[in-house]
């Protein structure tokens, strides 16, 4: 696996008896100019490029309101940094929540066991992953990165995701933004310069702050309004 400067590493699906699995995001998914919704879509969800198969399943959770609770910084986190991550996870929350899907996040650092979890561990982009709750062991992080697992039937059942201890103050608001959005089943960035600045899944660019646009569109046909 290569490490990507800015935000995670190659997909690993890690598959548990043929049944269910696990998988953190992907690198970017090659496409040229602005792509259709559907398209979007499926290459956001599956890996999917426009007119080729999927890489992988589309995964989603099956509940109207997923919980995501910030576990305690670990001791050697910095505490400015810590305290900038609490404030950016409620903004992502806003964000995505913003957007007007079926699906809502609600925090909650009381639930041990949340749907989601966020993590500051006292680890750098590069060192690998070691004891961090539903990722597995060695596998070496960006800024930022996230594992999602889902069941036999393609139902997401947990996720965790971590801000390292080195990311910037400028990229953390998308990084955060980015991965947690990446832990409602959109696992596979793209590769595209039309979407620099543009979507939250551009794997080149930490300056989106936003669902909007085709992220949005995205958002609410993975979760439409019931």
């Amino acid at each position: 696996m290569g490490l990507r400067p800015l935000k995670g590493l190659l997909l690993s699906g890690l598959l548990l008896s043929g049944l269910a699995g696990g998988a953190l995001a992907s690198d970017g998914v090659p496409s040229s100019g602005k792509l259709t919704d559907k398209d979007f879509y499926r290459l956001a969800t599956c890996g999917a490029a426009p007119g080729d198969s999927c890489q992988g399943p589309v995964v989603r959770w099956r509940k109207a309101v997923v919980t995501v609770a910030l576990r305690p910084a670990e001791p050697g986190y910095p505490p400015k940094l810590a305290a900038r991550v609490d404030a950016a996870l409620d903004r992502a929350i806003e964000r995505i929540n913003a957007a007007g899907s079926g699906l809502t996040l609600r925090r909650d650092d009381r639930k041990r066991e949340a749907d989601i979890l966020v993590i500051r561990p006292d680890l750098v982009e590069g060192d690998p992953t070691r004891n961090i709750p539903r990722m597995p062991d060695g596998e070496l992080i960006g800024v930022g990165f996230m594992w999602l697992w889902w069941d036999g039937n393609k139902n997401a059942t947990e996720a965790s995701l971590l801000i390292s201890a080195d990311i910037s103050a400028g990229d953390l608001p998308s990084v955060i933004l980015e991965e947690l959005f990446q832990c409602l089943g959109f696992l596979y960035d793209i590769e595209n310069p039309a979407y620099e600045g543009v979507s939250i899944l551009a794997q080149d660019s930490n300056s989106t702050l936003d669902i909007i646009g085709q992220d949005r569109a995205i958002l609410r046909m993975h979760y439409p309004v019931k």
